[in-house]
């Protein structure tokens, strides 16, 4: 029913309330908006998530595979990483990239992952974010909870229309 990653089709929000992918992008957020705030309620909504998915058992070690690729991710950013909120409909360019990424190395998409990790990541930095997102990913595969691929040109487009989006944003006037 769910065999690849497509916003276009209708099944997006079907895809976003798998176990998977709710782990990978609501635990992205949570834990980002963690670390951006210190707001310790955000770690507290992506462990519980976590252990409500998971079981509390389970759930640590995933946890901690979270904390160390939201870390990575702060560290290497080639730019600040933009997320929506908690429970969004919506996901956005880097949101899209940390799935692409997470689902690749599950999936052995080396093309995808190459793609994101440029993406996300400055070049000098880049084996750092690829070692703590191949741990998350393999964390979470070793619980059975394993992404969906998200195909290399699903990931492109994302980009191009992204990269569109920016080259139409008109400059405000400014004030002399």
């Amino acid at each position: 029913m769910y065999d690849r990653f497509d916003c276009q089709n209708g099944n997006s929000a079907a895809y976003f309330a798998r176990p998977p992918e709710r782990l990978v992008l609501e635990g992205y957020r949570n834990w980002s908006y963690g670390v951006a705030t210190a707001d310790e309620a955000a770690w507290q909504r992506a462990i519980d998530l976590y252990s409500g998915l998971l079981g509390t058992r389970a759930s640590a070690a995933a946890v901690q595979a979270l904390s160390e690729f939201v870390g990575a991710l702060g560290r290497c950013a080639s730019c600040p990483l933009k997320t929506f909120e908690t429970g969004s409909r919506h996901i956005c360019r880097d949101e899209v990239l940390v799935m692409g990424l997470i689902a690749g190395i599950q999936n052995q998409d080396d093309e995808v992952v190459g793609l994101c990790l440029t993406e996300l990541s400055c070049a000098t930095r880049c084996d750092e974010v690829a070692l703590a997102a191949g741990s998350f990913a393999l964390v979470l595969r070793g619980l059975d909870k394993t992404l969906l691929p998200i195909p290399a040109p699903v990931v492109r487009d994302i980009l191009e229309r992204s990269r569109r989006a920016w080259r139409d944003v008109k400059p405000a006037p400014t004030l002399h």
